[in-house]
Parts: C-alpha cells; sequence; structure tokens
C-alpha cells in the first residue's frame, strides 16, 4: 500500500510503508528509475529514503493533481516487468589499517576482536542500500553484524578524510568527501566517490549492493591512498 503526500510547493512524498525492511530499498529503487524514464519531462530530482522516495516535478509544466494521478497510475503498474532493473554489487577495496581506521583499535578492544577477525566479518556480506545520504555517493548501507556494531561518537569529529569507511549501530557507509561526522572510522578506500567525478552522481543506487574487499597496505599506497 502506497500513500502519497505532497511536501511542499512542487513536490511529493511517496511512503512505501511505515517501518524499515530489507524488502524495500529494491521497490523503491526501480520505482524512482521508472519515474525518472517515464517522466523525464517533468521530474527535477528524486531522493530514495529507507521507506519513501521525494519526488520535486517543474510546476511549469505539469499541475500538483495531475503529477498526482500519473505518479499513482505508474504505482499501480510497478509490478509490471519493464520496470524492474537488476541489481546491481558494487565492490569497494579497503585498507583496515590503524593509520587510516581511526577508531579500529577502539573497535577492536571493545568487541575483543583481532584484526583479522574484523575484517572477515565487515567483508564477508554483500551490504543492501537503504538510503542516500548528503551526497549522491554517501549510501547507508545494511546491515552490519552485531559482533562488530558500535553506537556513533558522542562528539563527532571535525574532519573525515575522503573515503573513509565507518559504522554507525547496524549501518556502514564511505565518507565520499572530506567532512565533518560521527561514524567510527574503520579503514579507506583509494576510490574517489567525489562529485569531481561526474559518473559518481549515479554511483549507488538505493536497492543496490555494496561488498568490501581487503587490500594490503602496500597495495593501498602503490595505488593512490593516502595515510
Amino acid at each position: 500500500m502506497h500513500n502519497i503526500v505532497p511536501a511542499g510547493e512542487n513536490a511529493i512524498l511517496i511512503y512505501f510503508g511505515n517501518k524499515i525492511d530489507a524488502t524495500l530499498p529494491e521497490k523503491i529503487g526501480n520505482f524512482a528509475n521508472q519515474l525518472k524514464n517515464t517522466l523525464s519531462d517533468v521530474v527535477i530530482d528524486v531522493i530514495p529514503s529507507y521507506t519513501s522516495l521525494h519526488v520535486s516535478y517543474d510546476l511549469n509544466k505539469i499541475s500538483f493533481q495531475s503529477f498526482f494521478n500519473k505518479v499513482e497510475i505508474l504505482l499501480d503498474q510497478q509490478g509490471s516487468s519493464n520496470s524492474i532493473v537488476e541489481i546491481q554489487t558494487t565492490h569497494i577495496p579497503v585498507y583496515y589499517g590503524t593509520e587510516v581506521g581511526l577508531d579500529l583499535e577502539r573497535l577492536l578492544a571493545e568487541k575483543n576482536l583481532d584484526l583479522k577477525s574484523f575484517i572477515e566479518i565487515h567483508t564477508s556480506q554483500a551490504y543492501l542500500i537503504y538510503a542516500i545520504g548528503f551526497s549522491p555517493a554517501f549510501a547507508f548501507l545494511g546491515e552490519v553484524d552485531g559482533r562488530i556494531q558500535l553506537p556513533r561518537l558522542a562528539t563527532p569529529r571535525i574532519k573525515i578524510p575522503a573515503g573513509s569507511v565507518g559504522i554507525a549501530e547496524s549501518q556502514t557507509a564511505i565518507y565520499p568527501a572530506d567532512s565533518s561526522g560521527g561514524w567510527n572510522i574503520v579503514g579507506r578506500t583509494l576510490l574517489d566517490l567525489s562529485l569531481n567525478n561526474p559518473e559518481n552522481v549515479d554511483k549507488f543506487r538505493v536497492g543496490d549492493k555494496v561488498k568490501f574487499y581487503s587490500i594490503t597496505r602496500d597495495e593501498y599506497i602503490a595505488n593512490g591512498g593516502l595515510l
């Protein structure tokens, strides 16, 4: 059951559920893709979240009621085969070392784990993209194994280096650019996920997956990684 509500002068919120559910991201991601393809002439932007999709549209081209009606029709058609998008898995190399994992040593001590065990746990699964954050390349991934979950830092850091991989409760994520933040930093990728690269605008999509794999310190440095 879907619920559509106004969200400002030229936007709507489409609710796909009322609680976080692992089945929702794929549905929301598929519909966001369908909406952009079908109503590309009037849709300005779509922002998927855990249970909803925020859609802004051009009021100079379509009225609220007309847009509302078109969205309702598309929602009714959502189950059609031509609206299904194949799930993609993005593989991310990560150097798990205390030079870049600012909270790694503390996490290992609190969880009574050695580094090898932690890496095996964090890289053992493909994480579902539940939502996109403050940047198109900041993907909220879940769910993190309970053995390595930690709450957010009580006092956020002023600066976290780009590429840092963090954990907060049941979520993990990559900081695409230098920014402040309160996640527990456990490693860093050498991939450039910043918006300096236009391709990163569509790098991650709600409903897709991300899988981390470990690289050595030498591999990280040899490929341009910074300590």
